[in-house]
This record gives structure tokens, sequence and C-alpha cells, in this order.
């Protein structure tokens, strides 16, 4: 496993694998790293890469954290850096009452620092962000963020931004109130309280919006948020785009643009369920942004297929910003379930709903999907990759989840949440900066082979 050089890019499952013993911790070397929570607990996570289509896994040893679900989430990557929350719990005590009265939940935000052999990756503990002019029994409200409302953005040789973003609604407007927290990869702890890198700030900021836009915004909820240049993008998939340039900056602009869509319901049904199939993507090396619609015949948002359904049909749309924050949108490829069925037999390719579409981080035309297949006890999920270009499968059915036969397997615990928690893969490329033998360019995030080629 040491000399096998690592992937360019990865998709990482969201499930995090918390495994607090030895014998269940599985563990790379070259992807591990230590650090301890705000409340002194040691941690270590190391991930366990893969080539795509095969997800990759997240690995978190934490004996003394909580035992309960959904404690370690694996929020947003950028490049060379990776997110990552750990969320402990805290008995809070005061000199007038020194025995624990109240338990608090803490968020600790960590980045995850890749380096090459023989250097370690390492993590860094971002402060705490508390609500404005908020005590709680004398000491600052701790803000809570929502994982996926959390975006990640990297910059030059060593600052990153960490932000989040709600919209604020009333009758006449609708504004974006911005958290930021502007930092530099060094992990050492910062030598001035007057460092306003390692200070969380929030900005209340006009939403840059059509007329008739306004009711997109009114009702807003982030499905993710995705890095796109030096901007980071909150989307909703029933509707647009919040585009948040200059997040570095003093003076952030927010501006809002619709999706290539048909229809932009006021109160979408619970059932419909479209975040499942739908995915923005940037390809080619970060310079190029994407939308990936798969739409099912039927119109169902959960469950198999109609018996009399035709499959679904796939479509991928590239984006150009223009000078004044609007968006234009063209068609790239459109696939139909039947021209896949015909060229591959049931075996080959099964008939189930294609879910969940990401497009490779390095081919605009090459789409990752979930093939999903509902059953009485425990559900089935594998991936295949597309060639939307050439309407063709690119290799073979990858086997993700065999349903009730994993119950007796270690991943008994994923196999039995994933279907009330199926969220998207998150791709990365920061195992690429885990090779020996590579320099890492920091002004340009790109990778440098040894003797100037470009890798």
């Amino acid at each position: 496993m040491a000399a096998a050089a690592l992937p360019n890019w990865v998709m990482v499952d969201r499930f995090v694998y918390r495994r607090d013993d030895d014998k269940s911790f599985r563990e790379d070397k070259r992807t591990s790293a230590t650090s301890t929570t705000s409340t002194g607990a040691p941690f270590r996570v190391s991930f366990i890469l893969a080539e795509p289509p095969t997800p990759s896994r997240l690995y978190v040893w934490w004996p003394e954290g909580p035992k309960r679900r959904l404690v370690c989430h694996l929020v947003a990557a950028h490049r060379d850096l990776v997110l990552l929350r750990l969320d402990s719990i805290a008995l809070e005590s005061t000199e007038e009452h020194p025995e624990p009265f109240q338990v608090m939940i803490l968020h600790d935000y960590f980045v995850y620092i890749p380096d090459a052999p023989p250097s370690q990756p390492k993590l860094k503990r971002l402060p705490a962000c508390t609500e404005e002019d908020s005590l709680f029994m004398g000491k600052p409200d701790l803000r809570p963020f929502e994982p996926h409302s959390v975006g990640l953005l990297r910059r030059g040789e060593e600052e990153f931004a960490v932000a989040y973003l709600t919209v604020s609604r009333s009758k006449r407007s609708v504004q974006a109130q911005l958290w930021v927290l502007r930092s530099s990869v060094s992990t050492r702890p910062s030598s001035s309280d007057d460092d306003v890198g390692d200070k969380w700030e929030i900005k209340r900021l006009p939403i840059q919006h059509l007329p008739d836009e306004y009711n997109d915004l009114y009702y807003w909820l982030s499905h993710e948020v995705v890095p796109f240049k030096d901007s980071l993008c909150w989307i909703n998939y029933y509707r647009g785009i919040l585009f948040c340039d200059g997040v570095f900056g003093d003076s952030p602009k927010v501006s809002y643009s619709r999706l290539p869509l048909d229809s932009f319901p006021r109160h979408p049904s619970r059932h419909t369920r479209k975040e499942l199939y739908r995915g923005l993507c940037v390809t080619e090396d970060g310079h190029r942004l994407q939308f990936v619609d798969v739409a099912r015949d039927d119109g169902a948002g959960i469950g198999p297929m109609a018996p009399s359904s035709t499959g679904f049909t796939i479509t991928s749309w590239n984006a150009r910003r223009l000078g004044n924050g609007a968006t234009c949108w063209s068609t790239d490829a459109t696939v139909k379930a039947l021209e896949l069925w015909d060229q591959n037999t049931p075996a080959s390719l099964p008939r189930q709903v294609m879910m969940l579409p990401l497009l490779t981080m390095d081919k605009p035309d090459v789409a990752h999907l979930i093939l999903y297949e509902w059953q009485d006890v425990v559900d089935k999920a594998s991936l295949v990759t597309i060639d939307l270009t050439a309407k063709r499968v690119v290799g073979k059915v990858v086997p993700y989840i065999n349903g009730e036969e994993d119950l007796s397997t270690d991943d008994a615990d994923m196999v039995n949440l994933k279907p009330k928690n199926f969220a998207p893969f998150l791709p990365t490329e920061f195992s690429k900066f885990l090779n020996p033998g590579r320099l890492y360019n920091k002004a340009h995030s790109t990778v440098l082979r040894k003797g100037g080629s470009h890798g």
C-alpha cells in the first residue's frame, strides 16, 4: 500500500467511519493525523483512498468522544484542504454552582492539511464562532452551523476561508448573513489577539437578483456549498445558486442565479427529493462549473421506477458567469436511459434508478452515479461511470452496499443509516498532495513533477 501512488482526486463518502478500537480502525500512515478537541480529548483520523468511482473513506478514532451517531462530520474540501467537524459534550459549572448543571454541545472545526512523506498531515483546530452580544451564564453563546451550509475556500500559498451563509427575509427584501473566518494553514497558535485571520466576522450583505426571483430567495434552503475559483456557491437544487465573490475581502458580494430548470416551486414536496438527482460540479482543474440533472420519467422522488417507466434522462449544463453577476447556461450533453440499456445487458447495467451525479474533476463529460435498488429490508447500491458525450458505460459497475448481507460486516452502521441520510460524495484533490516525489506549487494550486513537467 505504501508503494502505490495515490489518485489525483477522490470522492469521499460523507459517512464518517467512527472506529474507537485498534482492530476496526483502518489506517493509512500517509493520510493519518492526530489532534485534540476543545475538551482535551485526543483523536486520530485517517483517509482510506481509492480510485473513483470506488468511494474513499474517512476513519476516526476517538475513544473519549460521545458515543452518539452523527458526531463526526466531513464538511467541505477545496484544493489541498479538507474541513472536518467533531461534536463534543461539555458540562458547564460556575463559581456559584460548582457542580455541573448544564450540558453544552461544542462544535470543533478542524482543517486537515496534507503533507507528503516524510512529513505527516496536520489538523488545525479553528476558533469557535460565538453569537454577537449574546451571553449564556456569563459566557459567549456559541453559534451552531449546519454542516451542509459551511464552505471552505483556498487561496494562494497560505490562506483559506471558512464561511457560513443564511438568508434573512422580510416582506420587501432579502439579504445574506455571512459568517467568515480567514486564516492560514499554519498550525501554530496566533501570536496576537488582534490577528483578524483567526476571528470570525459577520457581514450582512444585499443579494443581487431579478425582481421575479424574490420568491426563490424568500424560501431559501442550502443543500450544499461548492467552491469555484475565488467564489463560494451555496446551492438550492430546486432553485439556483448564491454566488459569494470576494470572500477574503472586506466587502464580499452575493448574487443569485437560477439553475436551468423548467419550474421553481415555492414549496417543494418533501417527497420530490430533487437534491438526490442533481449535482453542481467543478471540473477541468477548477476552471469549469457544471450542473447535472437526472430526470425520472415517472416523476417520482423516492422508490423504484414505475413498471411503465422508460427510465430517466441525464442532462449536463456548463455555466458561464457574466460581468454583471448573471449566469449563462449552455447544454453540454443529454443521455437517455434507453440509449444506455440498448448497449448493455441487465447483468452489466442493472435497470435501476441513477442518483447523486458527480462529474469527474478532470473530465467534464464523465459522470459517476449511484445505481439504487430499493429492497424490503436493506437497500442495495452500486456505482456506475457514464461518458455523457459518447453515451456509454465506462468500466464495470462497482458494488457499494450489498443489502442485508452487509449487516453482518463492520459496515453495518453505515448500511443502516444510508437510506435515511443519503448525501452526495465529497470530491477532493487533496490526495495528490500526499504523493512523494511531487512538489506543490501553492500559488497556482498545481502539482509539479520533479524536473518541471506538469503532473
